[in-house]
């Protein structure tokens, strides 16, 4: 008698591929560090890799149960992560180390990236990326600084930001361009911030430099039967 052949589904193989690669950590967790970093980049190019391939293997319910799966993952991630701040700093009254703004906001940032491209093509998802980043460190900068000078000086490279959203959609490539050397110049400038914590690092290339080199390249490759 024969019956119906059982697929294993590629979203359980990713799940027991990351539990393996918990497991390696937690086994190897006195290995000098630069053995951890190689395991976990290995172990995560794998199914970094697959996502941007096209999967013919999959049908239309494995893709929406992988994703529907990775999205409740994901909230619950932010919830525990926003419960340990509240437990940890909230009684002390102290603010949180900038290793919990980093796997807040990254995290959420690179969502955010995502599916502005995914929903809306290149020159839309651009523009919106140049309005809200650029408006939201515009406020940021003045709000931050009570003298005139250090306003207007820390204003300029965000109102260049929004000018070129704006000129994105009548000149793309220009734009792209554009954004690519300013995002360029802020990670040649970010060296001098060594002294900072590597997580504020971190944090500071994904909300500026990361978002504008991601916005320059995709209109650097538009093409107007894009939507």
């Amino acid at each position: 008698m024969s019956g119906k052949r059982t697929v294993f589904p590629s979203s359980m193989i990713k799940i027991l591929w990351l539990v393996a690669l918990v497991l390696l950590i937690l086994i190897g967790w006195r290995l000098p560090l630069y053995i951890l970093v190689g395991i976990i980049v290995l172990f995560l190019l794998a199914p970094l890799w697959r996502e941007f391939r096209p999967r013919s293997d999959l049908d239309e319910r494995q893709v929406f149960i992988s994703h529907f799966s990775s999205h409740i993952a994901f909230y619950i991630f932010l919830a525990l992560l926003l419960f340990t701040g509240l437990i940890l700093y909230a009684p002390q009254h102290k603010n949180p180390e900038p290793f919990w703004y980093a796997l807040l906001l990254i995290p959420l940032t690179v969502k955010f990236l995502v599916s502005l491209f995914q929903n809306y093509g290149a020159v839309t998802a651009a523009q919106w990326i140049g309005y809200f980043f650029g408006f939201s460190w515009l406020l940021f900068a003045v709000l931050g600084h009570g003298y005139p000078t250090e306003v207007l000086l820390e204003t300029i490279p965000f109102l260049i930001i929004i000018t070129i959203a704006w000129f994105s959609s009548k000149h793309p490539r220009i734009s792209g361009a554009l954004f690519l050397l300013l995002a360029i110049g802020m990670v040649l400038f970010f060296r001098g911030w060594s002294r900072f914590d590597i997580f504020v690092r971190l944090l500071m290339f994904t909300l500026l430099p990361l978002p504008l080199l991601v916005s320059g390249i995709a209109l650097i490759r538009y093409r107007e039967e894009e939507p």
